[in-house]
């Protein structure tokens, strides 16, 4: 069972009296999608939501390595001081505008190699532009 994207499997305890509230869905979005990659501590809004996004849909640790590609350093899918400071000397809508190309390229390549998933190709794109600055 999933109730606002919050899977039964995933988070047996916030299904513990058989349903999942809005503010019990907040929360776990919060902790697994904000504080624990430590996207928070992206200071812009833009690039942040963004990161929140892709972390979503794809898991933390790919927004992030995609981040610290662009970045160009060592990519280990940790959102740490060296990711930060090299962040803080780039301009974020040139960042964010570079992650939105990674990640269409990303969703591209899925498509690519799993013909099957080309219906989803357009909301995928879609999503990803959305994000553009």
């Amino acid at each position: 069972r999933t109730q606002y994207g919050i899977s039964e499997r995933s988070n047996p305890g916030a299904w513990a009296d058989g349903r999942v509230t809005e503010e019990e869905a907040r929360a776990i979005y919060e902790a697994k999608y904000v504080t624990y990659p430590k996207f928070h501590l992206v200071q812009d809004d833009h690039l942040r939501a963004h990161l929140v996004d892709f972390g979503v849909n794809s898991g933390p640790a790919v927004a992030i390595s995609k981040l610290q590609a662009i970045l160009g350093v060592v990519v280990d899918g940790v959102l740490g001081t060296r990711t930060l400071e090299a962040l803080a000397l780039r301009q974020p809508a040139d960042v964010n505008n570079k992650l939105v190309a990674a990640r269409i390229l990303m969703v591209c390549r899925i498509v690519q190699k799993v013909p099957s998933q080309l219906k989803f190709l357009v909301g995928w794109a879609d999503r990803c532009l959305s994000f553009l600055k």
